[in-house]
């Protein structure tokens, strides 16, 4: 089921990287409210959910805080080892068609953790998958624009950029599909969403946030602050009644 949820997180990369043809100019309004909506879910969905996991199986809350770090640390080491972002803002001839296939292949890879992020918060329960689907769409989203942006930007011909734009689309399809598949005890479900919620909060404040404050801008402030409301409205309104 989390997998044809995924779907929807298909559709919005590839609609992403569709608008990124066109409209590259609103990329940072898209990053900024992304980035708002990644940590609000983070520190109002998944953080709880993380705690109340750890009381029902008597989890030390400080063992799921390092992995939490964990997952923080480890798309931070994925970003810097696939030079995404070192080299991304790079036009020099050369190397340019090594630096765009490694970073897309660095961007598909944690679009893959992205299907696995839906497929673990549904299995921690639908409210939570629901929110988890909502926010990692809108990442993807800025994740088309990303891909697109960057292969062009490193003079790969619109063909390449089309197929590893849908490599990168049926990533978190294929994520979802694989945590579907395995049973998830109750007690390791605990460690995934904690490995998760750093995952989020780095694509968040540390991947999306930094672009933001790189403008000077009162409409970036006020979408970014809308991606969080937005989170807390979405989890407030999924919450059982």
């Amino acid at each position: 089921m989390s997998a044809l949820y995924a779907l929807a997180a298909f559709a919005m990369t590839l609609a992403g990287g569709a608008f990124a043809f066109r409209y590259r100019q609103y990329l940072l309004y898209i990053m900024a409210f992304s980035s708002g909506l990644l940590i609000g879910v983070a520190f109002l969905d998944l953080v709880p959910e993380v705690f109340t996991l750890a009381h029902e199986h008597t989890i030390d809350i400080r063992v799921l805080m390092l992995t939490l770090i964990m997952g923080f640390l480890a798309i931070f080491l994925l970003e810097k080892l696939t030079i995404i972002h070192s080299e991304k803002q790079h036009d020099e001839p050369g190397h340019h068609h090594n630096v765009g296939l490694v970073g897309a292949i660095g961007l598909s890879f944690h679009s893959f953790l992205d299907g696995l992020a839906i497929g673990v918060g549904f299995k921690a329960g639908t409210q939570v998958g629901l929110v988890v689907l909502a926010a990692v769409v809108a990442h993807d989203f800025a994740d088309g624009l990303n891909t697109v942006t960057f292969m062009l930007a490193t003079r790969n011909s619109r063909w390449r950029t089309g197929a590893l734009l849908g490599i990168d689309a049926i990533a978190p399809v294929l994520g979802a599909l694989c945590a579907g598949v395995f049973y998830i005890a109750p007690r390791v479900l605990a460690f995934q969403l904690s490995f998760f919620a750093g995952f989020l909060l780095y694509l968040g404040a540390s991947d999306l946030l930094p672009q933001v404050h790189a403008r000077t801008r009162g409409a970036l402030i006020a979408v970014t602050i809308a991606g969080v409301v937005v989170a807390g409205l979405l989890v407030f309104a999924l919450q059982p009644a």
